[in-house]
């Protein structure tokens, strides 16, 4: 069985409530159309499972958990994170919520599984490189590791529907282990059971921040994410080093890079007449966040001389708190197959909220090919991120893509985002 972030939820038979809030020790649960009990056990799991990360692993968690559950016909039964401080949790019926044995899903085990994303997240916000069995996997492992220590603070009758949960913990990943071993998710939650036994609990955030120091490029991540392992404790350096020649083929999938160096200039030698090429009207007919996705557009030059990109701008908006948070996004230069060249950080925080506009980034002058692609990838959650206008008076030069991958077509326009082209003196 696969274990995605995408999880079941909580609820019983009862008088549905409304925009109720339920709370426990730094957690606040809102929930509509689900049994008070439920909300309470869902708060009182957050809560339990939040301390036990910051306790046991040593995570940095945030202050308040913030839960919103939502329960009616129609609705898909799923869990996520926003990978901050967020979790939604939403289901068809409250009969949802019964312990696994009678409705199918794993609910207590979904919380304790979203913090842990939560864990890593909030401290490894670059993690490009890192496959769906390493992100997932973790989620799993540190999640059956926490429904154990609920169980041993909070006890059989945590849940309304009362059942023996310690089955959903590390006994029910330590069955996966032997009838479910090619799972990519259990095999990655394998090498990080691995791990903790050279590194303990303790030892994960440290390496999530080591790593995310280190400044990992996808398209070749292997040497940097292992030597920043080691450089944490040397004198484990060969247990590390024989547990990585594994757990490095399940744990990265590396992107592909550009076979064109990046080319660099002083802006001072450039002529300073920059050229705009935009093929919009200025007029946006839609917008769009993607989440496991970015917006790309293509371009190409008048000609094939030296011509350097040195900005970009963006049609779009930012929604979430009106607080901008200090997250970043990227913009890549690729060729058109989305192969990057370079990337560049900028802030969530200049764009504003609400409706979307145009802004500028500039960016280090860089070389150009004839024909080149544009890739901006925000990461987006269901409660933080950016729209993306686009008008469909035209189509063909947009993609739906991250840097490293081949994207797909954009089939409702093309992405407002234009670039500023100079040549040099």
């Amino acid at each position: 069985m696969k274990f995605h972030f995408i999880l079941p939820a909580i609820l019983l038979l009862g008088a549905p409530t409304l925009a109720e809030v339920a709370k426990a020790p730094n957690v606040q649960v809102t929930y509509e159309g689900i049994d008070v009990k439920y909300a309470q056990a869902i708060a009182q799991t957050l809560s339990a499972a939040r301390e036990i990360y910051i306790r046991d692993f040593g995570a940095d968690m945030p202050q308040t958990i913030v839960c919103s559950v939502t329960c009616g016909d129609g609705q898909p039964t799923r869990l996520f994170t926003d990978g901050k401080d967020h979790v939604t949790l939403n289901v068809s019926s409250p009969e949802k919520l019964l312990h696994p044995a009678k409705s199918g899903v794993f609910n207590l085990y979904g919380m304790c599984h979203e913090l842990g994303h939560v864990a890593m997240y909030r401290v490894l916000k670059d993690r490009d490189w890192m496959s769906t069995g390493a992100a997932e996997g973790w989620a799993h492992y540190a999640g059956s590791v926490v429904v154990d220590r609920v169980y041993a603070a909070k006890g059989q009758n945590l849940w309304p529907d009362a059942y023996d949960y310690r089955q959903d913990g590390m006994a029910r990943l330590k069955r996966q282990l032997t009838t479910t071993a090619d799972d990519q998710v259990t095999l990655g939650a394998e090498q990080w059971l691995k791990l903790e036994a050279i590194i303990s609990l303790k030892g994960f955030p440290k390496l999530f921040a080591a790593w995310q120091e280190a400044g990992i490029d996808a398209s070749k991540p292997d040497s940097a994410l292992l030597g920043a392992l080691i450089r944490l404790d040397e004198a484990k350096a060969g247990d590390l080093a024989n547990w990585w020649k594994f757990a490095g083929k399940v744990l990265v999938q590396k992107t592909n890079a550009s076979g064109i160096a990046a080319s660099t200039i002083a802006k001072s030698k450039l002529s300073g007449k920059a050229m705009k090429l935009a093929g919009d009207d200025d007029s946006a007919d839609g917008k769009s966040s993607i989440a496991g996705g970015g917006h790309a557009r293509i371009f190409e030059t008048l000609d094939a001389g030296n011509w350097y990109i040195v900005a970009v701008w963006i049609h779009g908006g930012r929604y979430g708190p009106v607080r901008a948070p200090d997250t970043q996004f990227d913009i890549a230069l690729c060729e058109p197959d989305l192969k990057a060249i370079s990337t560049w950080k900028k802030p969530y925080a200049a764009f504003p909220r609400g409706d979307s506009k145009w802004m500028k980034f500039d960016v280090a002058p860089t070389r150009v090919p004839k024909k080149f692609a544009v890739c901006l990838n925000f990461r987006p959650t269901a409660t933080n991120g950016v729209y993306v206008s686009y008008d469909s008076s035209t189509q063909g030069n947009s993609l739906v893509g991250i840097p490293g991958k081949p994207g797909e077509p954009f089939d409702k326009g093309d992405w407002m985002i234009r670039v500023e082209v100079d040549q040099a003196k």
